[in-house]
């Protein structure tokens, strides 16, 4: 406990904006990372989407592959070797002709999943060099991603210990 130096409980993407969690101290970095692998945290993303969504809400399924040497991943449409299965629960919050704004919460949370997932189905982050195209984000001057991790609700369902008092507690970033 002595030498314990801060630590972070969660990361986000490079290049992606955002909360993130970090601990003061060991007993608080042990019930936070118990907490985040059981769920017991929610994490909201907002994303701005190329072209318009047919379905305004959702929940997307999908198989997720990484390749560690490249550091990206493929996403296929059924159960493939060494593929995790991925869920994206979506909603439109609002359009413009060539955008979507989109309230994501990841119901799995694997390498790239937002960035993947979308750009899978044709909706491509704007501003993702790695899996949108250049020649969308190059007239935008994005340079990169539009992500953002913007609420982190608390909902415990077992004991936090010295950290209940977060129980039904949410910090959001103000989006105005």
């Amino acid at each position: 406990e002595n030498s314990f130096r801060p630590a972070l409980c969660n990361r986000i993407d490079r290049n992606t904006s955002g909360i993130v969690i970090a601990a003061k101290n060991a007993a608080t970095l042990r019930v936070m990372n118990q907490k985040i692998k059981d769920r017991e945290l929610k994490k909201l993303y907002l994303c701005i989407l190329h072209g318009i969504l047919k379905q305004k809400s959702g929940t997307l399924t999908g198989y997720l592959r990484k390749d560690s040497e490249k550091n990206q991943v493929t996403v296929f449409a059924s159960p493939h070797p060494g593929a995790k299965t991925i869920l994206t629960k979506y909603r439109i919050l609002e359009e413009t002709s060539s955008y979507s704004l989109a309230q994501v919460d990841l119901l799995t949370g694997r390498t790239h999943q937002i960035r993947a997932h979308f750009a899978w189905i044709g909706h491509p982050l704007l501003g993702d060099t790695k899996y949108g195209t250049n020649r969308q984000n190059r007239a935008t001057g994005h340079r990169f991603q539009a992500l953002c991790a913007y609420k982190l609700i608390f909902e415990f369902k077992t004991d936090a210990e010295h950290l209940n008092y977060l129980n039904h507690h949410e910090f959001q970033i103000d989006t105005e």
